[in-house]
């Protein structure tokens, strides 16, 4: 049996918490299990799972060392997004009508366009274009 210094009487999870460099330290534990070659047995003397074992092994030899860095939890699209071409009319709607506020853009892109959003993205999108100024509320 190949004791790894590195883990002392720590688990994983205790080990990873404070560690600049988790990639390292799942090296170190398929290195482990390229030696012992037993996924089971890696995942009992670290407390890990085996699919997490097979995951950062299969990483691993997909993109080497890279592989085993965190991966990003954020969404890499957002469904809910306005479009940019939805932005530049809503924008064009209230230039053509300053007086209307957001509810009334909101109508027009419903009956004209057949736009369905809500009230709060077209104030966020007219705010931030310096179209309300402050005191307007949604109306």
């Amino acid at each position: 049996m190949v004791s790894i210094p590195i883990f002392r009487e720590e688990t994983y999870f205790e080990r990873i918490k404070d560690s600049k460099n988790p990639a390292k330290i799942r090296l170190k534990i398929l290195e482990y299990l390229f030696e012992c070659k037993n996924v089971s047995e890696t995942a009992r003397k670290f407390g890990v799972s085996r699919k997490t074992i097979k995951k950062w092994e299969a990483r691993y030899y997909e993109r080497g060392i890279e592989g085993l860095n965190d991966r990003s939890k954020t969404p890499k699209t957002n469904p809910k997004a306005i479009s940019k071409e939805i932005e530049t009319l809503i924008i064009a709607i209230k230039d053509r009508y300053p007086d209307y506020g957001v509810r009334k853009i909101k109508k027009i892109l419903e009956f004209e366009y057949n736009i369905y959003i809500s009230i709060h993205p077209i104030y966020r999108i007219l705010k931030s274009a310096g179209l309300i100024k402050n005191g307007d509320h949604v109306k």
